[in-house]
C-alpha cells in the first residue's frame, strides 16, 4: 500500500471533517483531504504504537491485499500516511451521500426508502456470508455495525460501508463496537456471544456472524422505536416486542428480534422488512408506545 508523506505544517492546515450530531468518532481525528485532485478522508489514529496500532495497520493491509473478494460497497482505506517519518493513519476515498443515521432520523424522508436502505444492510450481510464460504476471507465481519457506519446515495440508490478499519478480518484484534458493550442487551443471554476476557484486546465481543446479526437486528429495532433499544433490559425488551406483536408486526420479523437474546443462532430478517406498513412504523415509535402503555 502506498504511503503519502505529509509535513507537520500541511497536517496542521487540514480542516476537520464536520460530522452530524448522530455520528461519533472515538479512534482518531478525521480531516478533509485531497490527493491527486480527488477528495479523500484522512484519519489520524489516536494510538500510534503498541498492539492496537499494529492491528489497525494489519487490518488496513488485509483489506487492501484482499480487495478482489470484497463487496463493491466497501469504502476501504486506500493509502497510509506519515507525518515526517511516523505512520500516523490512512486515507479513505470520499463517499458521496448522506449518513444512514441522519437519513433514518429524518422525519421528512420517505418511509419506504428508509426501509429500502435497511434492507440493503441485510443484503450486504448475506453477501458477506457467501464471501466467507467461497473465498479465503473466512473471518470477515463488519463488527462495528451501526447506522453511522453507512452512507446512502439517493442518486443511485446505493449503500456504502465506511469505518472499515474496525472490521474483523484475518487474525486482527476485535475492535470496540457501538452495540457490543458490557451494557448492551446481548448480556441478557450467556454463552452465545464470544465475550472477550483478554484485557489486551480492545473489543468487548469477538466478532462473528451472530454479533453482526445482533447489531443488524438492533439497527432495525432502533429505527422502529426511534430511540436505542440496545440499552433495554430483558423485561423491557420483551414488553416492547409484545407491543409490536399487538400492532401486527410480522411474526417472522418478531422471531428474528427475539432470537438475539435466546441461546440459538441469530437470523437475518432482511426478507421480512417489506411487511412493515406505514401505520406499523408510526405506531412502533417510543412516544406512541409509551402513551399506549400508560393509558
Amino acid at each position: 500500500m502506498n504511503i503519502i508523506s505529509i509535513s507537520s505544517k500541511k497536517f496542521a492546515s487540514l480542516t476537520p471533517l464536520k460530522l452530524s450530531k448522530e455520528i461519533f468518532n472515538t479512534e482518531g481525528n478525521i480531516y478533509e483531504f485531497e490527493y491527486r485532485g480527488k477528495p479523500e478522508i484522512l484519519k489520524y489514529l489516536h494510538h500510534l504504537s503498541g498492539p492496537i496500532f499494529a492491528s489497525k495497520l494489519y487490518t488496513v493491509e488485509m483489506l487492501d491485499s484482499n480487495s478482489e473478494y470484497l463487496p463493491e460497497s466497501f469504502y476501504c482505506p486506500d493509502h497510509l500516511f506519515s507525518i515526517g517519518s511516523t505512520i500516523s493513519g490512512f486515507t479513505v476515498p470520499w463517499a458521496k451521500g448522506v449518513n444512514l443515521s441522519t437519513f433514518l432520523s429524518d422525519r421528512h424522508a420517505d418511509l419506504k426508502e428508509q426501509v429500502y436502505y435497511l434492507k440493503k444492510v441485510g443484503e450486504l450481510l448475506q453477501q458477506l456470508k457467501t464471501i466467507r464460504k467461497y473465498t479465503p476471507l473466512k473471518t470477515l465481519f463488519i463488527n462495528d455495525l451501526h447506522e453511522s457506519n453507512f452512507i446512502v446515495n439517493p442518486d443511485n440508490k446505493h449503500l456504502y460501508v465506511i469505518d472499515l478499519d474496525s472490521c474483523k478480518i484475518g487474525n486482527n484484534l476485535s475492535f470496540p463496537a457501538r452495540y457490543l458493550t458490557p451494557f448492551s442487551l446481548l448480556n441478557e443471554v450467556h454463552g452465545k456471544y464470544n465475550i472477550n476476557d483478554d484485557s489486551s484486546i480492545p473489543g468487548y465481543v469477538m466478532a462473528d456472524e451472530n454479533s453482526d446479526l445482533y447489531c443488524y437486528n438492533i439497527m432495525i429495532l432502533n429505527y422502529l422505536y426511534g430511540k436505542s433499544v440496545n440499552s433495554m433490559n430483558g423485561s423491557e425488551f420483551y414488553e416492547y416486542l409484545n407491543y409490536l406483536n399487538k400492532i401486527g408486526i410480522n411474526g417472522n420479523l418478531l422471531n428474528s428480534f427475539s432470537a438475539i437474546i435466546v441461546n440459538k443462532d441469530n437470523e437475518n430478517p432482511v426478507n421480512y422488512l417489506d411487511s412493515l406498513t406505514t401505520e406499523q412504523i408510526y405506531r412502533s415509535k417510543s412516544i406512541v408506545y409509551k402513551k399506549t402503555k400508560n393509558s
